[in-house]
């Protein structure tokens, strides 16, 4: 590691856990490394489980802390806390997700002398709101020197559903590194390494493979568009409890030769060029990492019109918002694009451009340090 630089806020991450099928858990080891390579000292603790993105930090030489939450409010987790606070000499603890908050609020208090930060990065669904919530978060929002929301839609249901002040949410949208450029015979190979010709019409996502992602509206979408063009395929990168149901639903439907569950990639890199279209089904979203990372391969996308989907993509422009489980719209539009390919083109183009412009990892980054160096 390079040598720390000491006139910098120490910062602690604290989440659930760091496992790389979530795009949040990509983003806070992401924010890690990069504080790292700026000779800053962050650290981690995971009250949930390290994750194979926590090993692979613990491995980089990052201190990962990590120890089982047994309830919402553990008392001695939040002790353990505090105790890692005032050893490390952490300045700003930053909590990403709900139970993060729950816990890492009550021991910056212990601790007597750290600053909290909170973000939220994404939204349950279907949202209710809950006496429990109306109860301990006006109290826990007290103890937050920095409410953060990854799109307008999360600030909103964050003062609605969580009631947290709407005033003191600031809103910082996720950012990403660009994408590389990728020479057209690494497109052929990685076609080819998935049993595709150089003809087929590809369609693709990249998500954990649980309902809130509502991938069988995808499903349905592309066995109608594949009445079109039945030279098609769908991949689908990611994991999750749902896997194999879905697998059993793309039987149901009769397009599983069709349809590529590819499990977890670490290449997905590799895996965006070969996409002439990136579908995303969620029934929510905050800002969707992996949205942007397709983006930046100039990839348009067809989304459903939900959470900050709408922050990202333009309608028209850049792609397609479309209703949530309207999987015949879903499919119209991506005809559309598969259709014209000149229309197609000038999407991708301007989808770099957006994300050059507005989701920059390096932007992202500067607004944290902003408030980390703020207190």
């Amino acid at each position: 590691m390079p040598p720390i630089n000491t006139n910098q806020p120490r910062v602690m991450h604290v989440v659930p856990t760091l496992h790389s099928c979530g795009g949040a858990e990509q983003l806070v080891y992401r924010m890690v490394r990069s504080m790292i390579s700026e000779q800053l000292s962050p650290i981690v603790c995971c009250i949930h489980s390290l994750g194979d993105l926590g090993l692979q930090l613990q491995k980089e030489g990052v201190k990962v802390y990590c120890r089982q939450q047994r309830s919402t409010l553990d008392i001695g987790l939040i002790l353990w806390m505090s105790h890692i606070l005032r050893d490390e000499n952490i300045q700003v603890v930053h909590a990403h997700m709900y139970a993060a908050f729950i816990c890492s609020v009550p021991a910056a208090f212990i601790s007597g002398r750290t600053k909290v930060v909170y973000t939220v990065h994404g939204r349950l669904f279907p949202e209710k709101r809950m006496w429990k919530r109306r109860i301990i978060n006006p109290l826990w929002s007290f103890g937050v020197d920095q409410f953060v929301s990854i799109s307008e839609k999360t600030k909103e249901a964050m003062a609605y559903y969580d009631f947290h002040p709407e005033k003191r949410i600031r809103v910082i949208h996720n950012g990403i590194h660009l994408g590389t450029t990728i020479d057209g015979s690494d497109i052929q190979t990685m076609r080819a390494a998935l049993g595709l010709d150089e003809n087929s019409a590809i369609l693709g996502t990249a998500a954990r493979l649980e309902e809130i992602k509502n991938i069988p509206m995808m499903l349905r979408a592309v066995r109608k568009v594949l009445e079109v063009i039945p030279d098609l395929y769908l991949l689908i990168a990611g994991d999750g409890s749902k896997t194999q149901d879905l697998e059993i639903y793309a039987e149901e439907l009769g397009i599983s030769q069709h349809v590529k569950f590819l499990g977890l990639r670490n290449d997905l890199e590799r895996i965006y060029p070969l996409f002439g279209v990136f579908l995303l089904s969620s029934f929510t979203e905050g800002i969707s990492v992996s949205l942007l990372e397709a983006m930046s391969y100039g990839i348009p996308a067809v989304v459903t019109d939900v959470g900050g989907n709408s922050e990202v993509v333009i309608e028209g422009e850049t792609g397609y918002l479309v209703p949530s489980d309207n999987d015949a719209l879903m499919a119209d539009r991506i005809l559309k694009l598969l259709r014209n390919k000149e229309q197609a083109f000038r999407f991708g183009a301007n989808t770099q451009d957006r994300v050059l412009k507005h989701f920059s990892f390096e932007g992202m980054m500067d607004e944290y340090m902003g408030i980390y160096r703020s207190f």
